[in-house]
């Protein structure tokens, strides 16, 4: 994946969601994440309690021969699951987790889209600041193709072509201001947590596929002040 740009990965992301959307009848801004990933990648889902010794792992996608730890009856059980088949830690199944399930399940197909000549067991994990890592887990965590899976994954979830045509609805189409080191307006605040919600993200997923695709617009907190009409002679 080091050979790819990151606009190369947002247009893989673009034309893969878009090629399975073809037969949908969706007309909102959320991507059947599942969907597109066992019907047109062809990939099974299972939900498990994982049982690894890294409580960090949510999600893992088999390379037919990585042993994998879940509880099954509440007893530990390991196995070998067919090559492809994508493992999500069942209590991501809750309501208030749809975010992170739904990124998890995209972070999985985005590693089998990369490697699909040659699937590599692979597991996603969320960094613990408090923890204390290895120094391998930590290569593991931030090496720059888990850093290209997370953007492909973002945009099969987030695709560009969505997330402009969402701000273009909202008449918003040049993006969101960003005041100094990352103020932004608290009516802006809640239309990014309605367009979250609106296309099955996490806020913070949402805030970093902006980023990535240049729709924050930075200016000083100067101009935010002279807007409230503070700090201004005679008054």
């Amino acid at each position: 994946m080091k050979w790819l740009t990151s606009a190369s990965i947002d247009e893989l992301g673009n034309t893969l969601i878009k090629d399975y959307m073809k037969k949908q009848a969706n007309n909102n801004f959320k991507v059947d994440i599942e969907g597109f990933v066992t019907e047109y990648l062809k990939l099974p889902i299972l939900y498990h309690s994982i049982a690894e010794k890294d409580l960090s792992k949510l999600g893992f996608i088999s390379d037919g021969k990585t042993p994998l730890t879940i509880y099954n009856n509440g007893k530990k059980l390991t196995k070998i699951y067919p090559k492809g088949t994508i493992v999500i830690e069942k209590y991501l199944c809750s309501k208030n987790e749809t975010g992170r399930r739904r990124f998890t399940i995209a972070h999985e197909a985005a590693h089998y889209i990369v490697d699909k000549s040659l699937v590599t067991a692979s597991f996603h994990r969320e960094f613990d600041c408090e923890r204390a890592y290895t120094a391998d887990e930590l290569k593991s965590v931030f090496n720059i193709d888990e850093t290209n899976v997370d953007r492909l994954a973002g945009s099969l979830l987030m695709p560009s072509f969505m997330v402009r045509s969402y701000m273009n609805k909202s008449k918003k189409p040049n993006g969101i201001t960003v005041y100094d080191d990352g103020f932004i307006r608290p009516e802006d605040t809640y239309f990014l947590q309605k367009m979250a919600a609106d296309m099955g993200a996490s806020l913070t997923a949402l805030q970093i596929r902006i980023r990535q695709l240049g729709l924050y617009i930075k200016k000083p907190m100067s101009e935010y002040i002279s807007e409230l009409g503070l700090g201004k002679d005679g008054t």
